[in-house]
């Protein structure tokens, strides 16, 4: 009877647990942010708590790459700190310590709050996100390291909030790459999501266009130039090593890599007519995937890795298919518009994105994988291409030259919250996207 009763009261505990997780997990999804009818949410968030009296500087600097990642995402409406009742110095960072009335008098739905203390060149933060209206801890983390990996501390808080709304972490601890043109020389740069730290990644050549970011974030394909000739290239995005596969061809074109397995799509000139294959890593070929008469280039791979979507000349104008690698099928789904490239399969695998001529003007638009449902995303008298997904697929980057001059920049998947990666000498094109880092 005693083992019955223990047995029951075991199997009690593990429903209520079951029955409070659940509980949880369904009150962390609030919004859908994709949703046509969404409103911003009201977030405050006040300087950073100095747990000490060392880097008073951080407290404001470290709030400030907050404020900036949730405006980013276009989920919130980041509150002026110009209109804050309390001092965030005075004032505590724990559930029971917050006056909740007091932000919600403001305008304040959610509010985030630091706390960071320093020893040596040591960083502890304490991050917690609050429900102002309900009076609840979202989520919360404590990150140690390094004083100088803040920034990284912060843009994984700022995915786990994305997460605790919407069941997807966001894509603020993310870098991008692209292609830098200063006179003749061109070299590949890579910087944060939030255009801080841009780095020059290989040395300078006499071309680098097409670079792509493996899944797993350890390498960048990309086409560069050595000895005179054409060579594709695999530049190690940790340690900067750059290696040339041995593969024989006139032409390389666009590497892509598979997000599921260790090989590329490239267009290589083989035969008498740039065809797209599949080659490892090491540049050994593994298969022909789309040949023809034409010229074929690959865009980018579905997120289950069973088809590629890429453009063909065999209309006389660049069109973009479908390939399904396991029945061998190709299918065309664009229709409008006599020159469209650059096709880019979002990471949910519902979007394709593409960049279309419009009156003289290279436009961006989004399509189902079947052609259906056409969305203009970018207007204006300038050039807009090349656009890549963000990991979470709530934004597109893409190079335009609507500055005067060829630039990256950014926007959610609905075209808004335009706005300029970073400004740089000379000109950046050819972004591609990190995974998560």
């Amino acid at each position: 009877m005693r083992n019955l009763i223990k047995r029951c009261a075991n199997i009690l505990l593990m429903l209520l647990f079951l029955c409070i997780t659940v509980g949880i997990v369904y009150a962390r999804v609030y919004i859908d942010i994709t949703n046509p009818s969404f409103r911003k949410l009201p977030v405050a968030v006040p300087d950073f708590k100095m747990g000490n009296n060392y880097h008073p500087e951080f407290a404001p600097s470290f709030a400030e790459i907050m404020r900036n990642d949730l405006g980013y995402s276009g989920a919130f409406d980041v509150l002026n700190p110009e209109g804050f009742l309390e001092d965030p110095q005075k004032m505590g960072v724990t559930l029971q310590e917050i006056n909740f009335p007091s932000w919600k008098s403001i305008g304040a739905e959610f509010l985030v709050r630091g706390l960071y203390r320093t020893e040596g060149s040591k960083l502890h933060l304490e991050l917690r996100f609050y429900d102002a209206v309900r009076g609840k801890l979202v989520t919360g983390r404590a990150y140690d390291g390094d004083i100088k990996d803040h920034r990284i501390m912060i843009h994984h808080f700022a995915d786990e909030i994305m997460k605790a709304l919407t069941g997807e972490p966001g894509s603020f601890s993310t870098k991008l790459a692209f292609v830098n043109k200063t006179g003749d020389i061109q070299t590949l740069y890579t910087v944060d999501f939030d255009g801080y730290g841009p780095l020059r990644v290989t040395p300078e050549e006499k071309m680098v266009v097409s670079p792509n970011w493996s899944p797993d974030g350890v390498f960048i394909a990309y086409v560069g130039y050595e000895h005179e000739r054409v060579k594709l290239k695999l530049l190690d995005a940790q340690t900067s090593s750059v290696r040339s596969l041995p593969v024989q061809s006139s032409v390389f074109v666009a590497p892509r890599f598979h997000p599921v397995k260790p090989i590329l799509a490239v267009t290589l000139a083989r035969k008498n007519n740039p065809d797209i294959y599949l080659l490892d890593l090491d540049g050994r070929i593994v298969d022909t995937l789309v040949s023809g008469w034409s010229i074929e280039v690959p865009g980018s791979w579905s997120p289950d890795g069973k088809k590629l979507v890429y453009v063909s000349g065999e209309t006389g104008e660049p069109q973009i298919y479908v390939y399904d690698t396991e029945n061998r099928t190709r299918r065309r789904i664009t229709f409008t518009g006599n020159y469209n490239t650059s096709p880019a399969w979002s990471p949910d695998g519902e979007w394709i994105a593409y960049s279309s001529r419009v009156e003289g003007y290279h436009q961006i638009f989004l399509t189902r994988p079947d052609g259906s449902e056409v969305y203009q995303l970018t207007f204006g008298q300038h050039n807009n291409e090349a656009p890549v997904w963000s990991p979470d697929g709530r934004m597109i980057a893409f190079q335009s030259d609507r500055g005067g001059k060829y630039e990256i920049w950014i926007m959610l998947r609905n075209g808004r919250n335009l706005r300029r990666l970073i400004k740089l000498p000379g000109e950046q094109k050819y972004p591609t996207w990190s995974p998560r880092l």
